[in-house]
């Protein structure tokens, strides 16, 4: 039996969900780079993009840490140690969820915490911090600046926390 064989066999019964979702992932990461890329390119000098006065800006941020930037005070090599390998168990899960998945509305959910995930962890790999640009705010009362791979990951949780309260 090839690897391909058992890769296939691997995936589960409905190898069409499976991909659906694999694909939804891979434009939730594409979508994702080249947002943090058009980002990158207009707002390296610093320059704010106001979209909304007094409450969404574009801006770029270099998080370093992970969510509101945890571990951004720790060592380069640990905090890469540790987000990486923290991000590689969550997306070995995330994967193993999508292949269960037994409802379109899941494979979309799981899809897009795959994608968010993935995009965030290609940031990391490639730069040794996540690009984040999206600033909401209320004049001085501000929320975190993120990023498209991050807003994925919401509405994919949301998502499950909807399936679950309608499935249960």
């Amino acid at each position: 039996m090839g690897m391909i064989t058992k890769f296939r066999d691997w995936m589960g019964v409905d190898r069409g969900q499976m991909r659906l979702g694999l694909v939804i992932a891979l434009l939730v990461i594409v979508l994702d780079l080249a947002s943090k890329a058009v980002a990158t390119f207009y707002l390296a000098d610093g320059s704010v993009i106001t979209i909304i006065p007094g409450f969404f800006d574009f801006v770029l941020v270099h998080n370093l840490g992970a969510a509101f930037g945890l571990f951004s005070e720790q060592s380069p090599f640990v905090r890469n140690v540790v987000l990486l390998g923290v991000a590689f168990i969550a997306v070995i899960f995330i994967i193993q969820q999508l292949r269960e998945s037994n409802t379109l509305f899941a494979t979309i959910s799981f899809a897009f915490i795959l994608g968010g995930a993935l995009g965030n962890v290609v940031d990391r790999l490639r730069l040794g911090w996540v690009v984040d640009f999206i600033h909401l705010h209320w004049y001085d009362l501000s929320w975190p600046v993120f990023n498209v791979a991050d807003s994925a990951i919401t509405v994919g949780v949301g998502m499950l926390i909807v399936d679950n309260f309608r499935n249960h």
